[in-house]
C-alpha cells in the first residue's frame, strides 16, 4: 500500500471523527463543558499560541528530545556491547527485565532524592524508560546479527570495537530506530505526564492542559490536547522517514 493511499485513508477516519464531533455538540448531545464545538476548539487554538503555548510547545519538546538523546547516548552502545558479549548480558537480563516492568512513575521520588527537584528530574525520568526501551531492541537486534558476516569479521582480525562498530551495529540498526520510535513515545507521554501532575515545572504543554482544564477552558484544554497529539503524530514520522532513509540498504526496503 503505497504512502498516498495509507494518509488519505487517515485522513477520511479524522475527517469522520469530526464530523461525528460536530453533530454531537450541534444537537447538545453532550453538555459544552464536556464536549464543546470543533469551531469553539479551532477558535482557541490562535489565542492560546499568542499567550504562551508555542513557549511551552518548545519546552516540552526540549525535554523530549533532551530525554531521547540521554537514551540513545547510553542505551545504543551498551546494548550493542551486551548484544556482542552474550555472557554478560545473560548474567544482566533477569535485572534489566525486571527495571522494565517498574513504571518509571513509580521511581521518581527516587530520581528526586537523587537528582534534586528541577528541570533534571524531569528529563532523567522520561529518559530512564526510553534508554531500557532502546537498550532491550539494541540487544535484541545486535543478537540476530548475521553470524556469517561475525564469522567474517573474525578472520579479517577486526577487534572487539571494530567488530561492534563496522559490523553489529548496521546489523542491529532496523531494531534501533524500531526502538528510538517506542521511546519517542514513552518520553512524550512522561514528559507531558510530569509537567501536568507532579508540578515541578510552572512551564510546559503538560502544565497548560492542567491549568486550562482547572480553569475550565474546556475548548483551550481540547486545543491543547490535540497539539501534543499532533506533536507525537510528527514525532513519529520523522523518525519513520529517518528509518526509511538509513534502512535503504537493506534488501526489504522498498521505495514507496
Amino acid at each position: 500500500m503505497g504512502w498516498s493511499k495509507q494518509n488519505s485513508r487517515a485522513l477520511l477516519f479524522l475527517a469522520a471523527l469530526v464530523v461525528v464531533w460536530a453533530a454531537l455538540a450541534a444537537l447538545q448531545a453532550v453538555p459544552a463543558i464536556v464536549l464543546p464545538s470543533p469551531a469553539s476548539v479551532v477558535r482557541a487554538v490562535p489565542k492560546m499560541l499568542r499567550e504562551r503555548l508555542l513557549a511551552d510547545i518548545g519546552l516540552t519538546l526540549a525535554r523530549v528530545l533532551g530525554a531521547l538523546a540521554i537514551a540513545c547516548v547510553f542505551g545504543i552502545p551498551l546494548g550493542l556491547y551486551l548484544g556482542y558479549r552474550k555472557g554478560v548480558y545473560r548474567v544482566i537480563e533477569s535485572p534489566l527485565h525486571a527495571l522494565r516492568s517498574v513504571p518509571a512513575s513509580a521511581l521518581f521520588p527516587l530520581f528526586l532524592i537523587v537528582i534534586g527537584v528541577g528541570e533534571k528530574s524531569i528529563v532523567a525520568l522520561a529518559a530512564y524508560p526510553s534508554l531500557l526501551v532502546i537498550l532491550a531492541n539494541t540487544v535484541s537486534g545486535a543478537t540476530l546479527a548475521n553470524k556469517r558476516r561475525l564469522y567474517q569479521a573474525r578472520l579479517l582480525g577486526l577487534d572487539t570495537l571494530d567488530t561492534i562498530t563496522e559490523v553489529l551495529a548496521y546489523e542491529a540498526l532496523p531494531n534501533i530506530l524500531d526502538g528510538i520510535r517506542t521511546a519517542v513515545s514513552y518520553a512524550l507521554m512522561l514528559v507531558i505526564a510530569v509537567e501536568m501532575f507532579i508540578g515541578l515545572s510552572e512551564r510546559g504543554l503538560g502544565r497548560s492542559i492542567y491549568e486550562y482544564q482547572s480553569t475550565y477552558r474546556i475548548p483551550e484544554t481540547y486545543g491543547a490536547i490535540i497539539i501534543a497529539g499532533i506533536i507525537g503524530i510528527l514525532l513519529n514520522a520523522v523518525v519513520s522517514q529517518l528509518e526509511h532513509r538509513m534502512l535503504r540498504w537493506l534488501p526489504n526496503v522498498q521505495e514507496d
